[in-house]
């Protein structure tokens, strides 16, 4: 079920215990309990939240609070890291960094529009030139722009187009209600882990979530080599080099060709070394690569798979980034119950909700012992963090009265400690210890 909140304070305390209670830990959190609404605003995410000609707005569910809560857990069981003050911060991160504002039904940074068909609303994301060739496929005509590809969705039922989109790759959802609240992650059954004191964790994950979550468990005391294929690297090089930093700062970087048999060794040989392993691929891609994260368990590495919508199923085709992941797990239908109309709330907001709960998940069963295969969703995350709570009618007027209100300052921003290493800058060094 979902939970409605029915009172003006959720606690950041209680849904962190109940995170750690789905792992199998009793450690007892102590946690400084911010509200949702204040939380929300003192991230900077009412910037990026609403129309572009109206009010900055609170959204309804309780996003802050999971936050909190999945960054509170992280350092019960992580005593001495110096992690960000709260988890909040890190859901406004990017947005503050980049100087992104609310667009609508068009996400912060542009890639993701809400767009109305026949029967209901669904959004596309088009991120990559790839995405925009697919759309003369996709739409049975010679289609550019935004304006023509909102013209000839409007007609057409929206499940068929999610459907064809779906197969030919893009990453598309439909707009959905919040679903009862499911396991926020799935995992094999344990084997024994190989520790090595001090964990070799290898980032395989581009972009934002599994970066993220790579680099909380660097800060936790983890060894962290991210590793990029060299014909084609983390895009995330490409954007805004401080946020940049702030996820790989202080991992070394390997850089090696995923097209020839040395590169693909070379990959294998560090898999077989880490303790613990972060991709974001699909399954498909990775049995591509000659990777088997099944038997590499089997062999004690922990391994932490993050995908769009699940990596088991029709879901484990399925592309999807974070701002369509979130209106698959039914972010823009509560915004339009609480405000009115399908909206976006904050900036791709499933990645840092995912790399938040990955690297819980990640930690707690290092310190477990435990070796699975761990599988997160950017929707599934988003979807368990919305039943943590969900604000309608009076209550969420009184939650927007209250940021409204509020004259605190925005949370500090990180500053960067360290600057991400240049693509490849110690490749000859860790193959050589493998």
């Amino acid at each position: 079920m979902i939970c409605t909140v029915t009172e003006n304070i959720l606690s950041t305390t209680r849904h962190a215990q109940a995170l750690l209670a789905d792992l199998g830990r009793s450690e007892r959190v102590r946690a400084a309990d911010e509200h949702p609404a204040l939380g929300w605003r003192r991230s900077g995410l009412m910037r990026v939240t609403g129309k572009p000609d109206g009010p900055a707005l609170v959204c309804p569910a309780a996003l802050a609070t999971a936050a909190d809560g999945a960054l509170a857990a992280l350092a019960t069981i992580a005593p001495g890291a110096d992690f960000p003050a709260n988890g909040a911060m890190l859901l406004g991160e990017r947005a503050r960094l980049m100087g992104l504002g609310r667009r609508g039904r068009v996400s912060p940074n542009g890639s993701c529009r809400l767009i109305e068909a026949a029967d209901g609303w669904i959004a596309l994301s088009l991120a990559r030139e790839d995405d925009w060739s697919l759309m003369p496929a996709w739409l049975e005509a010679d289609i550019s722009g935004w304006e023509a590809v909102e013209a000839a969705i409007a007609s057409r039922p929206a499940r068929e187009l999610v459907e064809r989109g779906i197969e030919l790759g893009l990453p598309i959802a439909i707009d959905l209600p919040p679903r009862p609240a499911r396991p926020w992650f799935e995992a094999s059954e344990p084997v024994a882990t190989r520790h090595h004191g001090r964990p070799f964790v290898v980032d395989l994950a581009p972009l934002w979530a599994g970066p993220l979550a790579a680099s909380l468990l660097g800060m936790a005391g983890g060894r962290v080599v991210k590793v990029e294929s060299v014909r084609r690297p983390d895009g995330a090089r490409q954007g805004h080099a401080g946020f940049f930093d702030l996820l790989n700062g202080g991992k070394e970087s390997v850089a090696v060709d995923f097209a020839t048999s040395e590169g693909r060794d070379a990959l294998r040989r560090l898999i077989d070394r880490a303790d613990i392993v972060i991709e974001g691929s699909r399954p498909r891609a990775l049995a591509q690569l000659g990777l088997d994260a099944e038997a590499s368990v089997a062999n004690g590495t922990l391994w932490i798979s993050i995908t769009g919508h699940g990596r088991t199923g029709a879901a484990a085709d399925r592309v999807g980034f974070g701002d369509d992941a979130a209106v698959a797990a039914g972010l823009s239908s509560a915004m339009a119950t609480g405000w009115g109309e399908p909206l976006f709330a904050g900036d791709a907001i499933a990645d840092p909700l995912t790399g938040l709960h990955a690297a819980l998940a990640a930690w707690a069963m290092w310190r477990s012992g435990e070796a699975r295969l761990v599988s997160l969703s950017l929707s599934g995350t988003v979807a368990h963090s919305i039943s943590a709570g969900l604000a309608q009618d009076a209550v969420l007027r009184a939650w927007q009265r209250m940021a409204d209100a509020d004259g605190a300052p925005l949370y500090p921003p990180r500053p960067v400690i360290a600057r991400a290493r240049p693509l490849g800058a110690d490749t000859a060094s860790v193959l050589g210890e493998c």
